[in-house]
């Protein structure tokens, strides 16, 4: 067997293609160089089958019969050898890409597709990242705002609710003189209440037109109310003013639980209150006059401060003290309750020392007198008196 013949054959059963063939050459070469006549002496695509007059051919098991004849042969030998070997290299393709397709396949596929957005997109990738972090600011912007309308529609009607509550119950309000809870008394404050008790109600006839609390009522000043009256004479007895006042805390000038819930319930804009003597300081006076929003709150709170009432709790003014003067602190008193329209005056007296009054009418006396004290009354029916009544 010749080196050429021997060497085509070693070639093609090992299932080689020509790119093998010249892969397997150019090995060779570059370990032989010219200086070794290598290249002088042997061409890698030299085909020596001419030389020698052979030919080739596949017989049908699969071997070669080369014709030493013929050319022809060995050419359609080779390209039909030569379509075999690319038909199993496709083939060895797919089953490649088979087993890479968790693998590089994905990785090719990615980087084709990156590839290709980057080609379309070219200079403008950075424009359309800050679009869509402007549309993301946006969108985050109305989430905000959406929140911030919820809780400002929450504490709106959460708003009007309360309006809607102190309408209802007229708590709030300016007309009921900002008073809403019960102005506690003073620690050790006296529980002294009167030993005679009397009541005069409302007498419309008097007092209609103020019957209720005008919407345009001033209210009651210190100046107004006892400005007039520092000094009540009658029946021989003289009393004089030795000190005033006038609250906006109607609770204030009274102890008793219950008594100070009907002054609010009754709505009690302001208070009065004064103390008188006569000149001998024998006897002494206190009077009071309560402002509240119509004659029926006026009797209620009436029957709060009777003492021989079975179905109230124990109340009454709480007394002014006055240096020297042990009366209205303990003792002997006795009180009057008169119901003026939406006014309710109560005038409480006794003499200094806390005596009973057996035969003496001084303290009798002393209350007839102290009712004069709330001119001011007769004043506000007057200036509201319709005017078809004036005539």
């Amino acid at each position: 067997m010749s080196r050429a013949e021997s060497g085509y054959g070693r070639r093609r059963r090992r299932g080689g293609s020509r790119r093998a063939e010249s892969v397997h050459t150019e090995e060779h070469v570059d370990d032989r160089g010219p200086e070794d006549g290598y290249g002088d002496q042997y061409d890698p695509e030299e085909d020596f089958s001419a030389d020698y007059g052979h030919t080739h051919t596949r017989t049908g098991d699969g071997h070669h019969d080369y014709d030493d004849t013929s050319g022809a042969g060995y050419e359609e030998a080779r390209d039909e050898e030569e379509g075999r070997a690319q038909e199993a290299g496709r083939t060895a393709g797919r089953q490649g890409r088979r087993r890479d397709r968790r693998g590089v396949g994905r990785v090719s596929a990615f980087s084709a597709s990156a590839i290709k957005r980057v080609s379309v997109l070219g200079d403008r990738p950075n424009q359309i990242v800050y679009t869509l972090a402007e549309q993301s600011k946006r969108k985050r912007g109305t989430a905000v705002l959406a929140v911030l309308l919820g809780a400002f529609s929450i504490a709106l009607v959460a708003l009007l609710g309360l309006l809607i509550h102190q309408l209802l119950t007229g708590s709030g309000s300016s007309e009921a003189g900002g008073e809403e809870t019960i102005t506690a008394p003073p620690e050790g404050h006296s529980t002294i209440t009167p030993e005679l008790y009397l009541f005069e109600p409302d007498d419309p006839e008097v007092f209609g037109p103020i019957a209720e609390r005008p919407e345009d009522v001033e209210p009651m000043t210190e100046e107004s109310v006892f400005g007039p009256v520092e000094e009540l004479d009658m029946a021989g007895m003289q009393l004089e003013l030795r000190e005033s006042e006038v609250s906006d805390s109607c609770t204030s000038l009274v102890w008793g639980e219950e008594l100070g819930q009907s002054l609010l319930d009754a709505n009690c804009l302001n208070a009065a209150s004064g103390v008188y003597t006569d000149a001998d300081e024998d006897y002494i006076a206190q009077v009071t006059l309560f402002d509240l929003s119509d004659s029926e709150g006026a009797t209620d709170v009436a029957a709060s401060l009777d003492p021989t009432n079975p179905e109230s709790e124990p109340g009454f003014l709480l007394a002014r003290e006055m240096e020297g003067v042990d009366g209205l602190q303990e003792g002997y008193s006795q009180a009057t309750t008169q119901v003026m329209g939406h006014y309710l005056a109560v005038y409480w007296v006794a003499s200094t020392d806390g005596s009973p009054p057996g035969e003496d009418s001084g303290i009798a006396t002393a209350s007839v007198v102290s009712q004069s004290a709330f001119g001011f009354v007769y004043d506000e029916v007057v200036a509201h008196k319709p005017a078809e009544e004036e005539e």
